[in-house]
């Protein structure tokens, strides 16, 4: 699941749209998420990332914007097939 806004706080303030890039940093032979931002808010998440690699916040590895792929199964697109939890329940076929 992602989360249903971005992660971006600007002067104090929480942007509210939903995440269009996962952010990640490429460090030696790993790559670990810091974020998630909208589209709007993409050249202030990389100039933040970069001012907190500079302090040694986070790695100096290379910074990844890779755009979301929404993918929708068969429960999402047909809500019927929920159990009272709001689980996925497969239909038993006989």
């Amino acid at each position: 699941m992602v989360p249903e806004r971005c992660s971006i706080m600007n002067k104090g303030r929480i942007c509210t749209l939903p995440p269009s890039h996962i952010v990640s940093i490429l460090s030696k032979n790993e790559e670990y998420m810091i974020g998630l931002v909208c589209s709007d808010h993409i050249l202030l998440m990389k100039s933040k990332t970069v001012s907190m690699q500079k302090s040694g916040k986070i790695d100096n590895g290379r910074i990844k914007f890779q755009k979301i792929k929404p993918v929708m199964t068969d429960c999402l697109l047909n809500q019927n097939n929920m159990d009272h939890s709001g689980n996925c329940v497969q239909e038993q076929k006989s």
